[in-house]
This record gives C-alpha cells, structure tokens and sequence, in this order.
C-alpha cells in the first residue's frame, strides 16, 4: 500500500503510534491548511485555557485518514520526528559510540565480537563447564562474555540509531513511524519499509562461500538479501518489504558506516526472488521489494 495514495487507520496508527502524536499533527496540518477541527478550552489546571482536541477514542484516527494529504503530511511528520529523544540520540550518537568503544578497550575486552548467539547462551555455558578448567576459572569466562554480551547489545542499540538518522536525513521523501511498531519503520516515497538488522549475512551465506563469503557478499548485496529472507526464523517469518542493514565486519567504525549509508542510493528498491520451505506448506515462493546496505571497512 502507497500512503501517497491511500490511509487507513491501521496505517494511521503504525505512523502517530499514540493518540498525543496523532493530536499533535492534527493541529500542525489545521494550521498549515485551515481545516476545522473538534476542539475545546481546558477549564482547570496548568493548562487552562489552552484549546485541545475534543475527539473520543477512536475518532482521531478517522479524522487523520479523512484529512489525509500526503505532501502536507511528509513535512508535518518529519518535523515532529526531530523532536523525539530518538532522532536527538542518534545525532549524538557517532560521540556515544567513541566514550562505548573506548570503555570496550579499557577494560580489555578484546575483539568487538558477540561471545555467544543471542538465544544460546545455555549451549554456551555447557561449552564451558565440558573445558578442563576449575571453577573459578569457568566462572570467570563467563562473567567476561556476559558483559561483552551487554556491551554489545548497548553499543548495537546506539549504531542502530544513528544509522536510523542517517537514513532519515538522506532524503526528504522518508517519512518516519513515530513511534516503533513491528512491521514498519519508514515510508520511502510513500512505501512502507521495516528496518531490519543482521549481524551477518546469515551462517548459511558463510557455510556456502566458506572463505570467500565476505568478497562475494560485497560483489552480491542481492544474494546476501535472498539468504535473509530464506532464512529467517519460521517464528517470525515475513515476505514484507525491507531495509537491511548488514553487518560484513562487526566492529565497523562509525565512519564507515556513515560513508556507506551516505553513497547508497535510495532511489529505487531492488526486487528480491526467494523460495521458503515452511514446515507445514512446504516450499513457497516470493517476491519482495528491499534495500540493502552492508556496512563493513573498506
């Protein structure tokens, strides 16, 4: 669906997230267009006398989809995205990262690399209790890599972030989701796309390129996407369109990241054919609409 074209209150609520976010551009858009909206005067309080909206429930929602207008919409909404701790944080974010990167080092921790995949952390522990070591030293590996662990879910939380910013400020036909909801990020030139992050190009990319996965993901950004889509966790398993951001070298820079996610063209998304084998009906194939961007040094 194309909001250029078409709202719908499901749609509505992906974008605003909440009702103070809906109210808010609703009466930016009857400011920047003079449209007549349901409001009254606050009689008490610290805001008495202020005008606010005066919708029940569910009416704000109809009243966006009723009101829409793209164009107007696009720079209402990119304008109150600029005020959420989320943008501010990621334009901070490349000096957040210096002071985490710095503290990784202090402290010794070595490699910027996960210690252990998310989720499996119980075959981690097990590898650990079958080494021929004392306790204390067990004890001690494990401390080491739950805090690596920690520290890298803070420090991926700050890139993820910026990177987000970064693809904001590109261009102006981004319309941002205000606040996050599975399914959908941003709207580029009025489609939705949901941001997706993957610390690799998936284990079976590796496994099929052995030592040559990072030179042929780097030739075949389509061919790692087709590898992200065929296997991704039945659990959450999607034929939406995406914004993939990979991860070839884990601990990429952050001027790397800024020099790739600055030279991609975000003009026209690729189309992505891919073949799933589902557990109960089988084999399914797709066609997709993404972009990808591989971060890595170089």
């Amino acid at each position: 669906m194309n909001i250029k074209k078409y709202m719908s209150e499901e749609t509505a609520k992906k974008i605003f997230g909440n009702r103070k976010n809906a109210e808010t551009y609703l009466l930016k858009l009857s400011e920047k267009k003079g449209i007549r909206l349901k409001t009254k005067l606050v009689s008490r309080g610290v805001n008495k006398g202020k005008k606010v909206l005066n919708y029940p429930k569910d009416e704000i929602w109809k009243e966006i989809v009723k009101e829409w207008d793209y164009d107007a919409a696009l720079g209402i909404i990119r304008d109150i995205f600029k005020t959420t701790d989320k943008y501010k944080n990621g334009k901070e974010a490349d000096k957040v990262m210096k002071v985490l990167t710095d503290e990784w080092n202090r402290l010794s921790l070595g490699k910027l690399e996960w210690p252990f995949s998310q989720g499996a952390f119980d075959d981690f522990v097990q590898r650990i209790n079958s080494e021929n070591l004392d306790g204390t030293k067990k004890d001690d590996k494990v401390k080491i890599a739950a805090v690596k662990y920690r520290r890298i879910k803070e420090i991926n939380t700050v890139r993820n972030d910026f990177i987000e910013t970064l693809i904001f400020d590109k261009k102006d036909n981004i319309l941002p989701t205000l606040n996050h909801r599975r399914g959908v990020d941003f709207f580029i030139n009025g489609e939705s796309f949901d941001q997706k992050v993957a610390k690799s190009p998936t284990n079976e990319f590796k496994r099929r390129y052995k030592d040559n996965w990072r030179e042929v993901a780097i030739k075949n950004p389509n061919k790692v996407a087709e590898y992200l889509y065929k296997y991704q966790d039945e659990g959450r398993f999607g034929a939406d369109s995406r914004l993939l951001i990979v991860y070839i070298d884990e601990g990429v820079s952050v001027a790397a990241i800024k020099d790739k996610i600055n030279k991609f063209d975000l003009d026209r998304p690729t189309e992505i054919t891919f073949t799933y084998k589902h557990k109960i009906q089988g084999e399914k194939t797709y066609k997709v609409s993404c972009y990808i961007i591989l971060l890595y040094e170089g």
